[in-house]
């Protein structure tokens, strides 16, 4: 038997946080992250069990044993295991009161009495259970619980009071751990208006309600001073806010919106609608986690020059809290647009009164007030399901998202994340153009020599989408049967698959041009660039295209351009944009003759797309 590391760890006056020991009823946790509950970083030992409460005198022999597991996973965990964080900490807990609350409805007296049997009908008793939605239990949850069986047997080895009656070592043989859960990122046909709708709030519009707070807030306090009542004041800032109006957008022919303001409501739901685009902006611009948005303070934009000397990136400075090995979180810099920089100069702006009355720093606290910051206000940070819930029932309507595949699509705090490592990742950002500045400044930041980032779950994930873009553009060339440019001509040419739908044959073949060979997609925008470096017209280098030399009509030349029917759109808006070019009685001659060279690059795309190739069929 392993001897345990440190008895000493698992006595009643051991520390477990600042405001728990060991021998409590209740462990509070320390630094929960931003965006948690407090309540899930609370394991509370008295729940209840089928007779009483498992802090019951009856339960104490049981209740020390549960607990030197748990605490064990921390302190002493199994070879080749690595000590489980404090968020961790509560979801084993979670999964442990279950089968504990079980095992009491069996008939069970401690952990001693279970063997191999009970434990196949416990795994039995958690496949037949429903989520909230009356759906069966995916089977990656049923897995965690037969790792924390595995993990029961093997601390069991270790701490007597732990052990079980017959190992279940066996529990998780033939089991594999399944793939983790793929979060969904936002659809391009939602996201795009997502985030522009965000950037639109983000310019004039924020001036103006940043005006109006502070007018508004500024009217109350000067009431207050003077002595009336939080109610009376409410009809002296009325006063003094009904003369605002809000501004009128460039292109747009009426005020962004209608005035005047009637309620001290209405000044809160456009701040919240503020905080909500800032929050829109970050999360699908630069990638972070919501609990490392929710942590952001004061100041967190920092300014570094390139490799070269030539350029000064901005850096969006926070702190990683779910791969970090201390509670506090570990620095971390993300690459920031400058919607980004606008974003976190709007938040430091709002939040400004909430950090003076509270004390504390970060940007995202808000009021639990219904109109503006009260004298006894409760100000917090939200948590992540009050974020989710407004995004869904304000915000998404508020800026008009449409509806996805008929129905009204559902807004996650780490959809953003997905969605910027797919962005990235994309090889193909054809109807992303209201993005292009944004995601061209992340993606030249991050291939700058100086860019050094650590948030290296986020660097897989873009590795990820990467993948699966140029696995699907390669199944398309391989299979189109209209390609047009250099690059599409000399595919058609060749693919034996050519009008064939995907099958073994295709998917295997595209395996093998990743697996074994150099081919890769550079990002293009207008078509797709197989890049060599060897033919690239841009003069790219071994990282891919040189985006500084890179357009329409340099890819036309190139030998690596391919051209799909989907890229159709984006050559006729520009033949027709340039069509009208010629139109203006003012157009200089140079500017004529470029655009006359364009339409006729346009021209030769598009004749290509036209013309059908015929199919070779095996």
């Amino acid at each position: 038997m392993s001897p345990v590391i440190n008895p000493k760890a698992f006595e009643p006056d051991t520390v477990i946080s600042t405001r728990s020991v060991w021998g409590d009823a209740v462990w509070h946790l320390d630094d929960a992250p931003p965006g948690w509950k407090t309540a899930d970083f609370s394991i509370i030992w008295g729940f209840a069990v089928i007779d009483g409460r498992f802090s019951d005198p009856r339960w104490a022999a049981w209740c020390t044993a549960a607990k030197t597991f748990l605490w064990s996973l921390q302190v002493d965990p199994p070879p080749g295991c690595i000590r489980i964080r404090g968020a961790t900490l509560t979801g084993v807990f979670k999964r442990l009161r279950l089968l504990i609350c079980w095992m009491v409805s069996e008939s069970y007296r401690g952990f001693g009495d279970l063997d191999r049997a009970g434990a196949d009908r416990f795994l039995e008793a958690v496949g037949r259970r429903r989520t909230r939605a009356g759906k069966p239990i995916d089977v990656r949850t049923i897995f965690t619980y037969r790792t924390l069986l595995a993990r029961l047997d093997q601390q069991g080895v270790r701490y007597p009071a732990v052990a079980t009656l017959e190992p279940l070592s066996g529990i998780t043989h033939g089991w594999t751990p399944p793939m983790r859960s793929m979060l969904p990122y936002t659809p391009d046909a939602i996201a795009v208006p997502l985030v522009s709708g965000a950037l639109r709030l983000l310019a004039s519009p924020a001036d103006d309600v940043i005006a109006l707070q502070a007018l508004a807030q500024s009217a109350q306090d000067e009431a207050l001073a003077k002595g009336m009542s939080y109610h009376r004041s409410r009809f002296v800032v009325l006063e003094a806010i009904k003369p605002f109006r809000f501004s009128t957008l460039p292109g747009e022919a009426a005020p962004w919106q209608n005035g005047p303001v009637r309620s001290t409501k209405q000044v809160r739901f456009l701040v919240q609608r503020l905080y909500e685009a800032c929050f829109v902006t970050i999360s699908y611009l630069v990638g972070p986690r919501v609990s490392e948005i929710l942590g952001l303070r004061p100041g967190c934009i920092e300014y570094r020059p390139s490799a070269d000397g030539i350029e000064r990136f901005a850096y969006l400075v926070g702190r990683i809290y779910k791969t970090a090995s201390s509670s506090g979180g570990k620095v971390h810099h993300w690459p920031a647009p400058p919607a980004v920089e606008r974003a976190v100069a709007i938040m430091e702006i709002l939040s400004q009164p909430l950090r003076e009355r509270s004390g504390r720093p970060e940007l995202w606290l808000l009021s639990a007030h219904a109109g503006l910051l009260g004298p006894n206000a409760l100000i917090q940070l939200p948590v992540t399901e009050v974020i989710i819930n407004r995004l869904n029932r304000f915000f998404a309507p508020f800026i008009g998202l449409p509806d996805h595949a008929g129905e009204p699509w559902r807004l996650t705090t780490h959809q953003g994340r997905k969605t910027f490592a797919r962005f990235i990742g994309k090889r193909d950002r054809t109807g992303l153009h209201a993005l292009q500045h944004h995601l061209g400044h992340v993606s030249r930041v991050m291939t700058d020599r100086s860019y050094v980032g650590t948030d290296f779950q986020l660097d897989e994930l873009i590795d990820q989408q990467a993948q699966e873009e140029t696995r699907a553009a390669l199944e398309e060339l391989l299979t189109a049967t209209r390609l047009a440019g250099k690059g599409g001509r000399l595919i058609a040419s060749r693919s034996r698959f050519r009008g064939r739908t995907l099958d073994g044959d295709v998917r295997a073949y595209v395996d093998f041009l990743m697996a074994e060979t150099d081919l890769r997609l550079g990002v293009c925008d207008w078509g797709y660039c197989v890049y060599r470096v060897e033919s690239s017209a841009c003069f790219g280098d071994e990282k891919g295209p040189n985006p500084a030399l890179r357009t329409q009509s340099t890819c036309v030349s190139c030998a690596n351009f391919a051209v799909t029917a989907k890229h159709r759109s984006v050559w006729e808006t520009r033949r027709a944009r340039n069509a009208s070019l010629l139109e203006h009685p003012s157009l200089d001659p140079v500017s004529c003759e470029l655009a006359i060279t364009r339409i006729a690059e346009c021209n030769r795309i598009l004749t290509e797309l036209d013309q059908q190739i015929e199919v070779a069929h095996e």
